[in-house]
């Protein structure tokens, strides 16, 4: 801390020191599937002696198409055994700061398979007809009260959808620390 010269004190952030590192990993642009797709999954492998902390996931849908009305939201599900789809190289993963050491948690795209736990949100998807809808970015916090989303080693989460449409468009992003 520091005071200026009227004698306020200013605070200044810095990194809890039990954090090894902070993460963000943003997919592009992913069409819907009509069927049930994992988008994506952030796992912590068994052995990464590492415990994950999620900050929190970002979703936008757009619609390039007239899209069915059963189509259901996006949703994030805790997860085991997550395997399969394509394992994104660690590269592919921001740090927020370019010094920090490389993540031990595992982003897996291209409908990974996964053993579901509890849904922890929902996110709508947009409804309407080409050109006409109205696109947001849901922001969704994975913190409550009694602590953050953790996941320890063996356990991710998982973007998912249950039923979806061809003329849906994802954005998806994830964003953690390491501990």
């Amino acid at each position: 801390m520091s005071s200026d010269i009227n004698g306020a004190v200013g605070t200044y952030p810095v990194t809890n020191p039990v954090f090894r590192g902070g993460y963000v990993y943003s997919r592009a642009q992913t069409p819907g599937v009509a069927t049930a797709n994992n988008f994506l999954a952030l796992f912590n492998p068994l052995g990464s002696g590492r415990t994950i902390v999620v900050a929190g996931v970002f979703i936008s849908s757009v619609i390039v198409g007239d899209i069915t009305a059963t189509v259901d939201p996006m949703r994030g599900w805790l997860a085991t055994l997550i395997s399969g789809g394509t394992l994104e190289p660690a590269s592919a993963t921001g740090k927020v700061r370019s010094n920090m050491p490389t993540q031990a948690g595992q982003i897996f795209i291209n409908n990974p398979a996964a053993t579901l736990g509890a849904s922890w949100f929902n996110s709508p998807p947009v409804l309407g007809v080409a050109k006409q809808s109205a696109p947001f970015v849901h922001q969704i916090p994975a913190a409550v009260a009694g602590g953050p989303l953790t996941l320890l080693p063996g356990e991710g989460t998982v973007l998912r959808t249950e039923t979806g449409d061809v003329d849906q468009r994802w954005n998806v992003s994830i964003a953690w620390s390491e501990a």
